[in-house]
């Protein structure tokens, strides 16, 4: 029973750490020039449009299931470049922005939690438990979405540089782009990503 009141807790910060993931580059976006970028892609009728749920919600649930770090990643925020006042480098920024924003909730709870120890304060086993794993599915987000590949921010970010030949071919893949992430979390593809990631932040908190 505690397992699965464990498995609970963790996909709750999933869902939150994806949440801010996107209101980030949404507000990026809003402050970049482009905001009405989330309001073309949300449904009236239907107020989650804005979630994935391969990459929000099955495979993280199947992550955490395997006792895996978890990945995923929200759906692509589709901009206006007319909108943007430079659009290479702003468009880069937004891409940016989510990943960006689940490497700082990471840096926040490690800070966190090496405060707490100090002043002697982190008595509980179980809260312990969970604020690490608060920073270990922040820190694996944020740079899992950083990978080129879409529907990956970085996916959204490489194709700003693209043109001509090469922009045809990421074009031709960009929708078995998730096939690809699935096949490589299912594999361990990205234990080169998410194993010195998590040695990184046991580093940071003392184990």
């Amino acid at each position: 029973m505690k397992r699965f009141f464990v498995l609970g807790l963790n996909f709750a910060i999933v869902v939150f750490s994806l949440w801010v993931h996107d209101k980030v580059r949404v507000w990026a976006a809003r402050r970049l020039g482009d905001p009405e970028a989330a309001a073309r892609q949300r449904s009236a009728d239907n107020p989650f449009s804005r979630v994935d749920w391969i990459g929000s919600a099955l495979l993280p649930l199947f992550l955490l299931f395997r006792g895996l770090p978890v990945l995923g990643w929200t759906r692509p925020l589709e901009l206006n470049p007319d909108n943007l006042r430079r659009p290479c480098r702003d468009g880069l920024l937004i891409a940016a922005a989510g990943p960006v924003a689940n490497m700082l909730l990471a840096l926040f709870g490690i800070g966190l939690i090496r405060s707490l120890t100090a002043a002697g304060w982190l008595t509980s086993p179980l809260l312990l438990q969970i604020l690490i794993s608060f920073c270990l599915i922040n820190a694996c987000l944020g740079v899992f979405n950083l990978l080129p590949i879409p529907p990956l921010a970085g996916g959204a970010a490489a194709e700003l540089f693209l043109d001509g030949d090469a922009l045809s071919a990421f074009e031709d893949i960009k929708p078995y782009g998730f096939i690809l992430l699935l096949a490589g979390a299912f594999f361990n593809f990205f234990d080169f990503l998410t194993v010195p990631l998590t040695r990184l932040v046991n580093s940071l908190l003392g184990f």
